[in-house]
């Protein structure tokens, strides 16, 4: 029988949580949905563990209310990142036509946002 998804959670956030993981409770979680199978958890934990970050290991990037593609390489944008975003946002929508432009920021989180935001 396969442990309950809380007990689950609990261990693969110990592991993490050891390995240096500040949100080790979230970061299981995502991974257990993640992974296919537990075969592939494993491995999604164990790359964890020596230090891959998470967001390329599972291929997205909360941001905001967005859900953003990411992987390996691209530039995963941070959530202090937020704010300008929201400003973006409020500026666009302020604006008669604007024009919004986000250039060499891989999944573009700014430009991402505005469009979502903004009709």
């Amino acid at each position: 029988m396969a442990p309950r998804p809380d007990r689950r959670i609990d261990a693969l956030a110990s592991r993490l949580r050891a390995s240096g993981s500040v949100f080790a409770e979230e970061e299981a979680a995502i991974l257990v949905d993640a992974a296919k199978d537990d075969a592939e958890l494993e491995q999604l934990v164990r790359r964890r563990t020596a230090g891959e970050p998470i967001e390329p290991l599972v291929g997205w990037v909360r941001f905001g209310a967005l859900r953003l593609s990411v992987g390996p390489g691209v530039f995963v944008p941070r959530q202090r990142s937020l704010r300008l975003a929201r400003l973006a946002v409020r500026r666009v929508r302020a604006t008669r036509a604007p024009v919004m432009l986000e250039a060499y920021c891989g999944v573009a989180p700014l430009a991402a946002m505005v469009a979502a935001s903004v009709p």
